[in-house]
């Protein structure tokens, strides 16, 4: 019989260490920061530490919180009481973050672990990679060209068209790099957005068409139930308070909504030390009738995604969906911020549950079940 999990080991990256490690590699102390505000969810973390305890413990489970740099003194501790421990990296990342270190090293001792397999952790930091695999899985994705600097080394899809163009980070993610001229007329001008984000962050670019429409934000946390029933599928109201007035969100509004810690103008950990340019909101999809054939369209390309990769326990994906109703697969993330306002949003419509709860019922689950043990 499998031992019951006695304890939760929640790794994270600090914004602090990740702007150290990349200022001792090379990137000027601003440019190190900025890369770094991807990882506000850990900044908000401690706020939400109490909740999770008291709720973990009401299941007789034991949180632990571990900054990523004081893991690997763990390792033989972890090793020893691997039956009743579950491992999650809480931030990811393989290439500018390394939280994504965290299940390859659960599968190196044998460690169950909550979150997806080190593989889907380590592709989704990688949007072009991400695109490739998801074509082949039938997903709807835009025509893509990669380019380090102005030089395209690669190209994914069909016509690109004569623009206009969206032009993003390949590696960084929460809008960073994305500014209110990413969207451009000509494909000169996409070039020079390239190569301002190779000569900024040293990071290749994807440049696609520029969908007029909004984001969709699909989300996940496996509670129990069937799948497509736990999927949360929300997109984000345009507001005119926007950098780019609404049409798409860049690098300064998503300070805005990395900081929300709800959609009533909350402000966490993160967010109180910036200026909220607006209250985000969140408008279930599902309570459109209009909506219904999108969101078959979403469902049916998450299901399809989850399979072919692996995905399990908690992720999140992305999709632009246009005026004329038709959604666009963009990207996923292993480990979405559970933290602000777009997750809690989801774990209330969808589950009827806060964060620390959630979590508690989630991990008992991912325990007594697969355990996240990778055996190929």
């Amino acid at each position: 019989m499998a031992e019951r999990l006695c304890q939760a080991v929640i790794a994270y990256e600090t914004e602090a260490a990740a702007a150290a490690r990349l200022t001792g590699h090379g990137h000027a102390p601003d440019i190190a920061a900025e890369i770094a505000i991807y990882l506000a969810q850990a900044t908000d973390l401690p706020a939400h530490m109490s909740e999770i305890t008291a709720a973990l413990a009401q299941a007789g489970i034991t949180a632990r919180f571990v900054p990523l740099d004081a893991l690997a003194p763990l390792v033989p501790e972890l090793a020893a009481a691997r039956a009743a421990t579950l491992l999650w990296n809480l931030t990811d990342g393989i290439r500018f973050y390394r939280g994504s270190s965290v299940p390859a090293l659960a599968r190196l001792i044998d460690l169950p672990r909550f979150g997806s397999p080190p593989a889907a952790q380590h592709l989704c930091q990688d949007k072009f990679a991400t695109l490739a695999v998801a074509g082949a899985a039938g997903l709807p994705c835009p025509p893509t060209r990669l380019m380090q600097g102005a030089r395209q080394i690669a190209a994914l899809g069909g016509e690109r068209g004569d623009g206009p163009f969206f032009v993003k980070p390949n590696t960084l993610g929460a809008k960073l790099g994305i500014f209110a001229d990413s969207r451009c007329a000509t494909a000169a001008e996409a070039a020079a957005r390239a190569q301002r984000l190779w000569e900024r962050y040293g990071d290749r670019a994807l440049v696609q068409p520029y969908i007029e429409g909004a984001d969709v934000r699909v989300s996940f946390l496996d509670t129990g139930g069937e799948f497509r029933r736990q999927l949360g599928i929300f997109r984000l109201a345009p507001d005119p308070a926007g950098e780019a007035a609404g049409a798409f969100m860049t690098m300064r509004d998503n300070e805005t909504l990395s900081g929300a810690s709800d959609s009533a103008g909350g402000r966490g950990g993160f967010g109180r030390g910036r200026a909220a340019a607006f209250v985000p909101r969140m408008l279930d999809l599902r309570a459109e009738p209009q909506s219904a054939g999108a969101v078959a369209a979403i469902e049916d390309a998450a299901e399809r995604l989850a399979q072919l990769l692996g995905l399990t326990d908690i992720f999140s994906m992305d999709f632009r969906l246009a005026a004329d109703g038709s959604p666009t697969f963009l990207e996923f993330e292993v480990c979405p911020a559970v933290t602000i306002y777009d997750f809690r949003i989801y774990l209330d419509k969808v589950h009827g549950l806060s964060l620390g709860p959630a979590l508690a019922r989630a991990f008992r689950r991912a325990h007594a079940g697969h355990g996240g043990r990778d055996c190929a």
